[in-house]
């Protein structure tokens, strides 16, 4: 595949995004003609790209496609499920056209006319009289050209002209190719307008003044003719004029009066049909009209790009050549410092601002919006309903929120089974709602906001929720828990995240096989996340992800436990006290200290790691935030703070969730990355065993 058969197959490929989403609009307002129209236009760009790069199979299925959508914006068809339904299954296809090319096996060429010959039960009868014929079902073959697509019955004939706006060359087209395109159709004359062009002293070479007119006489339908001007629509004016039939081409003597018969019969193309296409105006408005046109689409004359498209593989490159950059930052930092030179170190100060300016540009261009990665969910809720019978309603606030794509790349398969299980487990079937009061449609809401350096994905159900007796009791039953074990609520539900664990009573195709839940568990873990759970019988269930902004730079407090350093990320830190400002003292259930009235758990660091007790007098106490409570971390030394380039730890360290990273400082040294969440947790389950 090329370069420019990969760009159209990327462009393709957000077309079928925009076109679930509005399907998923047009299921809630099937009589919303915009939505149609963009339906339709999305479907259009498709077809015409792919007959454009050697996707003539794509070209010929979404032509059918597309006819469903043209019988419906004129009206001669209604939307219905099964049509959305359809059209669901029919993208599914599009994209595995997208990725197979043309068809060669003999297998794939009759799915695709199995596809084709379902989409034209919906098709009425050709008559005769419609602007857009019925396509006929064309067996496809890797030989498929544009000769071979649907033609409309008998040769017709068009005055077709076509007035470029001045600044269609500064975006690379060539006009001559779109008159060779249109001119391959059949047979034709042009015309060249060339009254407008300048003396050669006052030529503009990016300047386009001229225009065209061709009579084609072609087989070809009249969509085929908009086809060719698909990728300029916006940078030109064009009017087709359906001419009288017969052999106009050979009577050229003739021509200047069937024109001018044709244009006081005003037998322009409906406009409907391509909203591109303008109605009839006088010749001399024409070029009046072009110029108003283009000087509002480019006010000030200018053409200013606001978004261009780069591939995730640079990002990832510029990302890494940052984090180098910090590392560099870092060791001229250090050498600065050793050098006692003003005039260094105000230039290591200069560019610590600039590679900090730099790291925080490149972080938001990696950054993506959750939104474009929910389509599929929608969907995912839309099947669930159709397989299980059940009514429910898929609901995002905050989907506006950015996240490194890393994460997200992450974040689609736990998604995809706390979404499943909400479906499957959770909400209950319409009759079984009703009983208990509650609406026959059930909710599944996705919800995500900011806090502090982290985003928290919540994902709640207004379903029967989780009942702590019969997880604990199926747990005892498989062997994860002890009979008679004493636990809490939020350490039942968190079972569920136990591998091979399941409430399903039959194994389905949706779920009951004892994993996905341990999925997110592993998954989240791996991008630094969290993940709590939380549920009231008969009134839902609430999944809680907390997730980190980026996975490759944070800004940490380097501390020092006995001899080794070890990196606190400094959104997790709340406060830096002093031990002489708290009071110590212990209840027989772990280390305490009063700190302004409140009781707070403390971690020495060193003692657990090195099995050492810290001395007091000359260390320091990190408070941090755990939940609703504080927690505080007994560290040696503090040294500063730093920008942290994150490496992950080999394989054999990997399962040390405590420690998710290590950091290579300016002088060589290496630091860990403690996860003080993990180690909280990890520090309560040994206290918890100790106890027992």
């Amino acid at each position: 595949m090329d370069r420019f058969q990969a760009k159209f197959v990327e462009e393709a490929l957000d077309n079928v995004s925009s076109i679930e989403e509005a399907l998923f609009e047009l299921e809630k307002d099937p009589e919303n003609k915009e939505i149609i129209e963009r339906l339709f236009r999305s479907m259009h760009t498709i077809k015409g790209g792919g007959a454009m790069f050697g996707f003539n199979d794509l070209s010929t299925f979404t032509h059918n496609l597309e006819t469903i959508y043209d019988l419906i914006r004129t009206d001669k068809l209604k939307v219905d499920k099964d049509i959305i339904s359809l059209t669901f299954e029919s993208l599914d296809y599009i994209k595995q056209l997208l990725d197979l090319g043309e068809l060669t096996n003999e297998e794939d060429i009759a799915r695709q006319n199995d596809y084709i010959a379902r989409i034209q039960k919906y098709f009425p009868e050709d008559d005769g009289t419609s602007s857009r014929p019925r396509p006929k079902l064309v067996a496809a073959t890797a030989a498929t050209t544009q000769a071979e697509q649907p033609k409309a019955a008998g040769a017709k004939n068009y005055l077709i002209d076509f007035t470029p706006f001045e600044s269609l060359l500064n975006n690379g087209t060539n006009p001559l190719f779109i008159l060779d395109d249109l001119t391959a159709l059949g047979k034709s004359k042009t015309i060249a307008f060339c009254d407008d062009i300048k003396p050669f002293a006052k030529f503009e070479p990016l300047v386009i003044r001229i225009k065209w007119q061709v009579i084609l006489s072609t087989e070809q339908d009249v969509n085929d003719i908009k086809d060719v001007f698909i990728f300029v629509e916006d940078e030109c004016k064009v009017d087709i004029l359906e001419l009288p039939d017969g052999d106009i081409i050979g009577n050229t003597d003739k021509l200047p009066k069937m024109i001018d018969d044709a244009k006081a019969s005003y037998k322009f193309l409906e406009q409907k049909d391509f909203e591109v296409f303008k109605t009839a105006q006088p010749a001399a408005d024409v070029k009046k009209a072009a110029k108003a046109d283009a000087a509002k689409a480019q006010p000030g004359g200018e053409t200013k790009i606001s978004s261009m498209r780069v591939s995730s593989a640079k990002i990832d490159e510029l990302v890494n050549a940052v984090s180098e950059l910090v590392t560099m930052q870092a060791q001229l930092n250090l050498f600065a410092v050793k050098s006692n030179d003003p005039a260094l170190q105000a230039l290591a100060e200069q560019m610590e601002k600039i590679t900090r300016q730099l790291r925080e540009n490149s972080f938001e261009i990696s950054l993506i919006p959750l939104q474009g990665e929910l389509v599929r969910f929608q969907r995912l809720v839309r099947d669930l309903c159709n397989k299980l019978n059940k009514q429910m309603e898929f609901v995002v606030e905050g989907g506006d929120i950015e996240l490194d794509k890393n994460i997200i790349e992450h974040l689609t398969d736990p998604l995809l089974h706390i979404i499943r299980n909400s479906g499957d487990h959770g909400i209950e079937m319409p009759e079984e709602r009703i009983k208990k009061g509650k609406n026959p449609k059930g909710t599944i809401l996705l919800k995500a906001y900011y806090s502090g350096s982290s985003v928290i994905i919540k994902i709640s159900d207004d379903g029967k929720g989780m009942d702590p007796e019969k997880i604990l009791k199926k747990a005892i039953e498989k062997g994860l828990v002890d009979s008679g074990a004493n636990m809490t609520k939020n350490e039942i539900l968190n079972l569920v995240f136990a591998s091979g664990f399941s409430t399903a009573e039959k194994v389905s195709d949706v779920s009951g096989r004892g994993v996905g839940m341990d999925v997110v568990k592993s998954k989240i873990a791996e991008i630094r996340g969290e993940v709590s759970i939380d549920s009231i019988v008969d009134q839902g269930t609430v999944i809680t992800l907390e997730l980190p902004l980026t996975l490759s730079i944070i800004d940490g407090l380097l501390t020092k436990v006995k001899d080794e350093q070890f990196v606190v990320p400094l959104s997790n830190i709340e406060k830096i006290v002093s031990p002489q400002d708290v009071v110590f003292n212990s209840n027989g259930t772990g280390s305490l200290f009063t700190y302004r009235d409140e009781q707070i758990m403390y971690i020495d660091i060193c003692d657990m790691f090195y099995s050492q007790k810290s001395d007091m007098d000359k260390s320091k106490i990190l408070l941090v935030k755990q939940g609703e409570k504080h927690v505080g971390l007994v560290v040696n030394q503090i040294v500063g703070e730093y920008q942290i380039v994150v490496k992950p730890l080999g394989r054999f360290l990997r399962k040390l969730d405590m420690i998710p990273g290590a950091s290579v400082m300016g002088d060589g040294s290496l630091s860990l990355i403690i996860d003080t969440t993990r180690l909280i947790n990890f520090y309560n389950q040994k206290r918890y065993k100790n106890q027992k």
